[in-house]
């Protein structure tokens, strides 16, 4: 093969798990390039929380928090389900453990324990933690990218999710810190970009420094296989198609299959969804890895996936659609119920809620609790509001259906009316002792950490009783993190339909099957997967030392 240009490692896709395995090859010797279809780098990375989950680490350990590998193992343990490779994810403590102390002792990458957020199913499930799990990135000063600044992903959805960090919303939620919107105006001020955004600008500036290559708007169409080996690919850009060698292998980072609304139906048995990723996450990985031989698999149940429950947002255009919004529910004046007026689940704890709208029950004409509305009165549009709006602002336009009484409110979406009044009723009851004697809700640490006022005797608890009163149909909505990926092994190798591993080939973060994890989910998995496994495959490649 005669190759327009070669490198030893290309990596396709500019996630976190690209990034990733570029910094570790090079790192480690080798000629690195990242090829990104967006015209932005940074993937859906830069569109999260961009929290890690790798568990006990030096960073926590410096932090003054003590945990105990075991338990964390118990906890993922639990969460599998009986999913998923055991040994592969006996080693998730080891490697990832390691992997963290490579990209903060040798990247760089200034990563910090998010003080007192909990395992999401802390204390109910045994080996959770209160706090020390979760890390994230210190605000990162875009100056430091010079033109490439411009060059790496904010969100679309606001400067909300770019100049606020997690450590600082649970500061201002238990601890009476300084007020989000302070933060918000303080990193602005100073275009310190926080959360995903911080992460993708803090990797790329290490890539920089590093002379790794990116690539924006560079699509790949497919691999080069030569007598069954991955040794390159075919990638085009504005000036046309190059072939690529890459002599130590290539890298599938390209993140889920959102915008293929043919694989969101078969994989994650969703017939319609919103999602809230970029154009350019259509299943590519699963396209090309076909020509190795290579099948996806769904390493759980799609009610087990992270798929979020959201709302349309009609008068907001975002990647040239209709966008959609995540909604994390418990505020306070705020409901979730099923067309017959009943509560169903926690609604303060949105996996719960994501995982009983998909109930299906043949005596119950389908499913029982979808769709579903988000209920809530006038205290909430003025405390808290749904984005894009912030507080006192009025709702964006067709998002709600309105009414000066519940009743009328019932009318109008369907809902049954004596049930919808006979569930505020019991509801209120709750309000008045903090006791959800039906599903428990405020009783999650997690989830009333996140929707909870902590102004209130009952953080996650408020009546629905100021008119007008709304409702908000929600919607399935996806967020990259996909139930079906490409089957790799510890190392990232990709493997073939055969059980073999297909040489030259890997893959890392949304683009690999769970089949370490298996079932549950807890936030920041994704994006340590991303890291870990761009880390191990990188290694592989260069058979590096690591840390």
């Amino acid at each position: 093969m005669t190759w327009d240009e070669e490198y030893d490692i290309v990596c396709v896709g500019s996630g976190v798990g690209g990034l990733a395995a570029a910094l570790t090859g090079a790192e480690n010797g080798a000629k690195a390039i990242v090829l990104e279809k967006f015209n932005v780098l940074g993937g859906v990375s830069a569109l999260s929380s961009g929290q890690l989950w790798p568990g006990p680490t030096h960073v926590s350990e410096e932090a003054g928090i003590k945990d105990d590998p075991q338990d964390a193992q118990a906890y993922v343990d639990h969460l599998s389900q009986g999913f998923g490779d055991p040994e592969v994810r006996k080693a998730y403590f080891a490697r990832s453990r390691e992997a963290i102390r490579f990209f903060t002792d040798k990247i760089g990458l200034e990563l910090e324990v998010i003080k007192g957020l909990p395992d999401y199913y802390y204390p109910a499930v045994r080996g959770s933690a209160p706090e020390g799990r979760y890390l994230e990135t210190k605000p990162f000063p875009a100056k430091k990218l010079g033109e490439w600044a411009s060059k790496v992903m904010k969100s679309p959805f606001g400067d909300y999710y770019v100049y606020t960090t997690s450590n600082e919303y649970i500061a201002s939620q238990i601890r009476g810190g300084e007020s989000m919107g302070a933060c918000f105006h303080r990193h602005i001020a100073a275009d310190e970009r926080c959360a995903g955004a911080g992460v993708a600008a803090a990797l790329v500036y290490a890539a920089l420094q590093r002379d790794i290559q990116l690539r924006l708007e560079t699509k790949v169409i497919d691999l080069v296989i030569e007598d069954g080996k991955v040794t390159g690919v075919v990638a085009r850009d504005s000036k046309g198609t190059k072939q690529i060698g890459a002599r130590s292998g290539v890298v599938l980072a390209t993140g889920g299959y959102d915008w293929r609304p043919d694989l969101v139906r078969s994989f994650d048995a969703l017939p319609v969804a919103g999602n809230m990723t970029m154009p350019t996450i259509t299943g590519d990985h699963i396209t090309m890895a076909a020509k190795a031989g290579v099948i996806p698999i769904p390493s759980r149940s799609p009610t087990q996936s992270p798929i979020f429950i959201g709302y349309g947002v009609p008068s907001e255009t975002i990647y040239g659609r209709q966008s959609s919004r995540l909604l994390t529910p418990g505020h306070p004046h705020t409901i979730i119920v099923n067309s017959k007026g009943h509560r169903f689940a926690n609604d303060s704890f949105y996996p719960d809620v994501a995982t009983k709208v998909g109930r299906f029950d043949g005596q119950e004409d389908g499913m029982p609790n979808w769709p579903a509305w988000l209920i809530f009165d006038q205290n909430f549009v003025d405390r808290y509001n749904l984005l894009p709006n912030f507080p006192g602002m009025p709702l964006p336009e067709g998002m709600a259906v309105e009414s000066n009484s519940l009743h009328g409110l019932a009318e109008a979406t369907g809902i049954d009316a004596a049930g919808l009044a006979e569930t505020i009723e019991r509801f209120h009851g709750f309000c008045k002792t903090g006791v959800d004697e039906d599903f428990g809700r405020g009783t999650v640490p997690w989830g009333r950490i996140m929707t909870g006022d902590f102004n209130l005797p009952h953080p996650n608890f408020a009546e629905i009783e100021k008119a007008p009163f709304y409702a908000v149909k929600l919607q399935r909505v996806t967020m990259g993190v996909p139930t079906a990926g490409l089957p790799i092994n510890g190392n990232g190798s990709v493997i073939n339909a055969s059980g073999a591993v297909v040489p030259g080939l890997y893959a890392t973060g949304n683009s690999a099957a769970w089949s370490d994890w298996g079932g549950g989910y807890n936030s920041g998995i994704a994006g340590m997967r991303g890291v870990l496994y761009g880390y191990l495959a990188a290694l592989d490649m260069t058979k590096g030392k690591g840390s």
